[in-house]
């Protein structure tokens, strides 16, 4: 079977070739599934042998290259420049080529391990030349449903025992048998799911009951997981749906719905979704549950060494290591590697306060353009808004204890949402010039398109 896989990742990305001219939204949609589902091809193509290859390989490695190509032939609709997000994208590209070389010339082995965190700057790119129009918008967005629907269902049977790819193997099982998931897939990216199901309420776009579902999936996908940090984003994002968002009373509702459905499905299984919040309990045995940043943790561990790193080299604070930057531990023979559990603790050790300085005004611009798109007349434009808005809230407070656009399998996905919001205005124009805009919000040649107006 690992061969299998492997034979079939290989002649995928002999398809994509062509494709990069051809058809380039194909190539970036392979990328995205590839990227996705990292873990598990990876761990089958490693026991694959790496089909001769002297590393181990995945396809988002060479696909990540594809997508950057396909980027040039994407037929450019751009009428509005993108502003302060899409001027962020130009300096987080350049900066993370800078730390790329910079790490492959200090620390080359470790940073040819760890360039995939730089995945993300291929759909970033790419996302902002194509998400400039209504059915390119509308398209990815169903495209991340269908996805993260497929993601949920592998996770399901990982969980019951029912399929085990290899990767899983290395963790500790759990309540239901399975790992948990954070090897093997996403639980990251349920966080948008939910935004969109939001989004798609309280802008009346879609059928309710398949918002719900898709409320039911990215909820109980995070409860699945097992992960506290998760469940804290999970809780923002809830919050912040009912003090900010309209339809509000629509929204209640279904999280009353869901909150049913889950109650009773966890009591059907027997599943305990507050087993990792208690002192005493862990998903591996009776062992004390550590608080976050508590001194011994890997997450304080990481917070002494970058500190002391900068208080030895402080001329790196401004542009940072670089990728695959090492740093001798305090204890123990073998250094840290370019990993972090904090997005800014990450952003800060490879780029320096620039890059750290740079995403932040790029997450701040998101979380301000997005908000004021939430409030607009018209619907489309409130559900990019909505959805965008909650999904940057989310991982915003999540980054503080997670990797989000440092994430090699969450980011390329999750940096799309940005370039939909950096290109609003052109989404914004298109919904009155294309074809494919439902007939509801669509206008008459007699009636000219209105002003893009917040309540």
């Amino acid at each position: 079977m690992a061969t299998f896989i492997a034979v079939l990742c290989l002649i995928a990305i002999v398809i994509c070739v062509p494709l990069v001219v051809l058809k380039p939204k194909w190539v970036f949609y392979i990328f995205l599934i590839s990227v996705v589902f990292h873990s598990v091809l990876a761990s089958y193509i490693n026991s694959a042998g790496n089909l001769g290859m002297p590393r181990t390989w995945a396809p988002a490695d060479i696909l990540a290259w594809l997508t950057l190509a396909a980027a040039i032939f994407v037929r450019r609709q751009r009428q509005y420049p993108s502003g302060v997000i899409g001027k962020c994208f130009i300096v987080i590209a350049i900066l993370t080529a800078l730390a790329l070389i910079q790490g492959l010339l200090m620390y080359t082995q470790t940073a040819f391990t760890h360039s995939r965190v730089a995945h993300f700057v291929a759909a970033m790119i790419f996302g902002l030349r194509y998400f400039t129009n209504f059915s390119r918008a509308n398209g990815f967005l169903k495209f991340s449903v269908f996805l993260l629907l497929a993601m949920f269902g592998v996770h399901i049977l990982v969980r019951f025992g029912v399929f085990t790819p290899r990767v899983a193997e290395i963790e500790a099982s759990t309540q239901l048998g399975g790992e948990r998931g954070t090897y093997t897939l996403v639980p990251l990216l349920y966080l948008s799911l939910i935004s969109i199901a939001i989004g798609r309420l309280v802008s009346k776009v879609g059928l309710s009951p398949i918002s719900i579902l898709m409320m039911v999936v990215g909820i109980g996908g995070i409860i699945l997981s097992e992960t506290r940090s998760m469940y804290g984003a999970m809780g923002v994002l809830v919050i912040a749906s009912l003090l900010f968002i309209k339809g509000r009373i629509r929204t209640m509702l279904a999280f009353g719905i869901v909150g049913i459905l889950a109650i009773g499905a966890t009591s059907v299984v027997g599943f305990d979704f507050m087993e990792r919040f208690r002192a005493g309990s862990t998903r591996t045995g009776n062992v004390e549950v550590p608080k976050l940043f508590q001194k011994g943790t890997w997450r304080a561990l990481e917070n002494e060494i970058i500190i002391s790193s900068y208080k030895q080299e402080p001329y790196f604070i401004l542009t940072g290591r670089g990728i695959g930057a090492l740093h001798p531990a305090p204890a123990g023979k073998s250094p840290l590697v370019g990993f972090y559990h904090s997005e800014y603790l990450g952003w800060l050790d490879r780029h320096g306060l620039l890059g750290l300085v740079t995403v932040l005004i790029l997450i701040f611009a998101i979380l301000a353009r997005s908000f004021a798109l939430s409030r607009s007349d018209i619907p489309y434009m409130r559900y990019y808004g909505t959805t965008s808005f909650l999904l940057m809230l989310a991982l915003t407070a999540d980054g503080f204890f997670h990797p989000i656009f440092s994430n090699p399998r969450a980011a390329p996905l999750l940096i799309c949402f940005a370039a939909i919001i950096a290109n609003w205005q052109d989404i914004y124009a298109s919904l009155y010039q294309e074809d494919d805009v439902p007939e509801e919000d669509s206008y008459t040649e007699e009636e000219p398109c209105p002003e893009l107006t917040y309540a």
